[in-house]
């Protein structure tokens, strides 16, 4: 009776592992056939794509450049001596002739007097002189010698009156005073540089440009100027100058002149990019969507949707233009470029492309 029992009961063990054992192949046969079905999903990475195209771009040139002050000068010291006030700090705006600083001219003063004294006397000395050659008492040369010795005089006085006027010293221009060499107690000396004014009502910008563009740029050309400090304001200058001669770098520098606008205005130092119209005729050229592009600058990458899958190909780019990207070689017009979805590709790679063909419609201008 036992071992009825027992037989019994590992016949109902085996049954329920039996069932058991079936039950789990059948669910990893399920969990295998989802794996399997969820592997042929990821297999094909979803993209989109666009189309290489020929675009009509405005045929320009950017550079970036610096603008820098149109005049500078510095405001001298025409006498020597303590400088005893000064009337500028840096910063300051101040107009042409004004007073910026004045030098200890108590020895100039004194020999000043001292010389208006002698001439009185000279001035004396020749009436009375002028009597003795009337009566024939003294010759005509000792009438001239002192007469000679009165204009000494007085050339002695303008001369120290001018140097009187020298311990003024003047702005030599309108404009903004740069930097303040000396301070008030100093000692300067004839030549010496008191301060450094700069003039930026007008405001020059100097950018170099190559050997290749230089031939299109033209003087008295009007051009373009959009700065990070005011990024919705674009500027006008116009080309003062084109250098005759390039640089190390075959670099030719061009020189811009603008007016600094009040509204808006600009400092010397600061960054400019210039567009420089090089013609005045659209040319075509092969353009592409800029996010398409991979890889480095220097080795820049795109991939082409081809046969269903990925192709990964190096390209040359030139300049960017608004969201698109000039393509000089590497691909051909209506070539169909992946713009989205390249994260997760490598070269090989199947693709699903799940949009429209994009086209790019508009003419694109360089700016």
């Amino acid at each position: 009776m036992k071992i009825l029992k027992v037989i019994i009961s590992l016949i109902i063990f085996g049954g329920l592992a039996y069932l058991g054992f079936n039950q789990l192949q059948n669910n990893k046969q399920e969990i295998d056939e989802r794996a399997e079905l969820r592997e042929t999903v990821i297999a094909e990475i979803p993209v989109t794509i666009a189309l290489a195209e020929q675009q009509k771009v405005e045929n320009k040139l950017e550079v970036i450049g610096t603008f820098e002050a149109r005049k500078e000068l510095a405001a001298i010291a025409e006498s020597q001596g303590r400088i005893t006030n000064l009337y500028i700090q840096e910063g300051q705006n101040i107009s042409k002739g004004m007073t910026i600083a004045t030098i200890d001219d108590a020895t100039i003063q004194s020999q000043l007097s001292t010389a208006q004294s002698s001439l009185q006397k000279a001035k004396k000395d020749v009436e009375r002189y002028k009597n003795l050659l009337d009566v024939g008492a003294i010759s005509q040369t000792q009438y001239e010698e002192v007469e000679l010795g009165m204009q000494n005089q007085r050339s002695s006085i303008t001369a120290l009156a001018q140097q009187l006027k020298y311990t003024t010293a003047h702005a030599p221009m309108s404009g903004v005073v740069k930097e303040v060499m000396l301070e008030a107690g100093s000692f300067a000396n004839p030549g010496m540089q008191i301060a450094t004014i700069v003039d930026i009502s007008r405001l020059n910008m100097v950018v170099k440009v190559g050997e290749k563009d230089v031939v299109t740029v033209r003087p008295n050309q009007r051009v373009k100027i959009e700065t990070e400090v005011y990024p919705d304001q674009t500027f006008t200058g116009k080309i003062s100058q084109i250098a005759v001669q390039a640089d190390a770098a075959r670099k030719y520098e061009v020189s811009i002149e603008l007016i600094n606008n009040k509204k808006y205005p600009l400092k010397a130092g600061m960054y400019g990019t210039v567009s420089i119209q090089t013609s005045e005729n659209q040319i075509e050229q092969l353009v592409i969507p800029r996010k398409s592009v991979v890889g480095s600058l220097k080795q820049p990458q795109v991939y082409l949707a081809k046969d269903g899958k990925a192709q990964l190909v190096d390209i040359e780019v030139g300049e960017t233009i608004d969201d698109k990207v000039i393509v000089l070689k590497g691909l051909a017009e209506g070539a169909q470029i992946i713009t989205t979805g390249q994260i997760n590709l490598d070269n090989g790679r199947a693709i699903k492309v799940v949009n429209q063909v994009e086209t790019i419609s508009q003419n694109v201008k360089n700016k």
